[in-house]
């Protein structure tokens, strides 16, 4: 019996360290950064009022107790994340922003291919040493929400 839980436990641990590594990075595309140079003053001031909300507001949602798949799905959250991402559209039909955009997402662009390839060695791992089959590694809730980060991920820098 302790044989089987080290598997489990250290999967976990891994699977932990996977979500914590998908957020840092969800966290530094987020962060307010010259990025935003290209947006008059005012769309610049409310592109960093929007991070700090959404910032805020996934804390609150935290501390009820919500996932941090149930907090990116929360319409409150979704509705200023559309908004900042309408804002930064704008920004992006600057040729010389996107020019400084591409080589910022680039540095990430690596680190979210490296984080796929975590995540699918995970998911093998679940397979190989606990017996999962690919409809039970599909639906734990863990895999799901690692899929999703990394979904939104490949979005935001064209991986």
């Amino acid at each position: 019996p302790e044989e089987e839980e080290k598997p489990k436990d250290s999967l976990e641990v891994e699977a932990d360290r996977l979500r914590q590594w998908a957020q840092s990075l969800m966290a530094q595309l987020s962060q307010p950064n010259p990025s935003t140079s290209g947006l008059n003053p005012s769309g610049t001031k409310e592109a960093e009022r929007l991070t700090t909300e959404i910032a805020e507001l996934k804390a609150d949602l935290a501390a009820q107790g919500l996932t941090e798949h149930e907090q990116d799905k929360e319409e409150r959250v979704l509705m200023k994340w559309v908004r900042l991402a309408e804002l930064k559209q704008w920004d992006h039909r600057d040729k010389k922003h996107d020019n400084k955009e591409a080589l910022q997402h680039k540095g990430i662009q690596g680190e979210v291919q490296q984080l796929r390839a975590k995540i699918e060695e995970h998911k093998h791992r679940l397979r190989d040493e606990l017996g999962f089959t690919q409809k039970e590694v599909k639906q734990d809730s863990v895999m799901f929400e690692l899929d999703e980060r990394l979904s939104s991920l490949c979005k935001i820098v064209g991986a």
